[in-house]
């Protein structure tokens, strides 16, 4: 009977990049000088760095691609399972302090080899605090024989499910995390900040097996200290990177057939990212590229280790509300204070 789930990877190749301890150390310490630095910096500045966009709605369009694949590790041998779907649309409207994302893949025509892909996230910005709530799943998993273009073994009962969490807070007032994220604001100073966050959520992953039912159900929490810099050129054009390292503790749960086994890991990540682009008053274009390793202590029975890489490019359009928007971003900033 399989043992499942070893390593979850989002990948653009097959290449799978590993983040050793003293690397991440490396990693971190340079990003707690960067930190201090911003912190203390940014308390000296009082420019005009930022330009507001609050009256305007922003409508987005990105185009990215991933793919998704799981290890399954079943005696001595190991089998690569992937989700058919490596191109994925997201479609995102941002207003004021509120940002929504709806993402999904588009259906092969020409395969009958399916998978569903399903993604919504929501944004809210309140003065310098940045939450995130987002909900994400993946269901439909191959393994392919690349020779013949058909897979060898089909996994079509198999999802994920991930339930995620972000609170983060931008020291620089001066740095807009809006410009990179939302886009309902424009960065025209080069400027940086330390953003730290605490991260927190739950994954279940699910199959039917030989012996029933698999679930395994992970809750994980995370201190998470980023920091983030954006070069303006010219004004219009940017360019933004950013370095997150992280540490935290996942509580997981496994149940197949009734039998149930409970484990705690301690998790490690570092998270990578850089992004250029190009704005003005009606428009907002670029590409992203990003890099995510997640890895539980390696001395436990069972290893978890968690890569993400993707790029995408992103168009966005500004312009004014429908009246009915206005007045309920209105109705809200007014009841709570915003």
């Amino acid at each position: 009977m399989s043992k499942l789930y070893i390593f979850t990877k989002q990948h653009l190749t097959a290449n799978c990049v590993k983040i050793t301890n003293e690397q991440l150390m490396k990693y971190s310490l340079l990003l707690l000088f960067l930190c201090v630095y911003s912190s203390l910096y940014s308390q000296e500045k009082n420019s005009r760095s930022i330009v507001q966009f609050s009256d305007k709605l922003l409508i987005r369009a990105n185009l990215i691609k991933q793919s998704e694949s799981f290890l399954i590790n079943d005696d001595d041998e190991s089998t690569i399972i992937e989700a058919n779907n490596t191109y994925k649309i997201k479609l995102s409207g941002n207003y004021k302090f509120l940002g929504l994302s709806i993402g999904f893949s588009p259906n092969s025509g020409n395969s009958n080899f399916k998978s569903k892909f399903r993604n919504a996230q929501l944004r809210l910005f309140y003065n310098q605090w940045f939450q995130t709530i987002e909900y994400r799943k993946v269901q439909g998993f191959y393994q392919d024989d690349f020779n013949i273009g058909e897979p060898v073994a089909q996994f079509p009962h198999f999802k994920t499910t991930n339930w995620t969490g972000s609170t983060s807070y931008i020291f620089n007032p001066d740095f807009s995390l809006k410009h990179l994220l939302s886009f309902n604001e424009w960065q025209v100073i080069s400027e940086g900040s330390f953003v730290p966050s605490i991260n927190y959520g739950s994954n279940r992953l699910s199959d039917f097996v030989e012996d029933g039912k698999y679930e395994q159900n992970n809750f994980d929490i995370a201190i998470t200290p980023s920091y983030f810099y954006t070069w303006v050129i010219k004004e219009r054009w940017f360019i933004s990177s950013s370095i997150a390292p992280a540490l935290g503790v996942r509580f997981s749960k496994e149940k197949i057939s009734g039998i149930e086994t409970e484990d705690t890991f301690i998790t490690k990540a570092l998270n990578l990212s850089l992004q250029f682009g190009y704005t003005s008053n009606d428009i907002s274009a670029g590409a992203k590229f990003n890099f995510d390793s997640n890895a539980a202590k390696e001395n436990v029975e069972r290893n978890f280790v968690n890569d993400k890489s993707y790029a995408s490019i992103y168009f966005g359009y500004r312009f004014n509300p429908p009246r009915f928007i206005e007045r309920t971003a209105d109705w809200i900033e007014d009841k709570i204070g915003l």
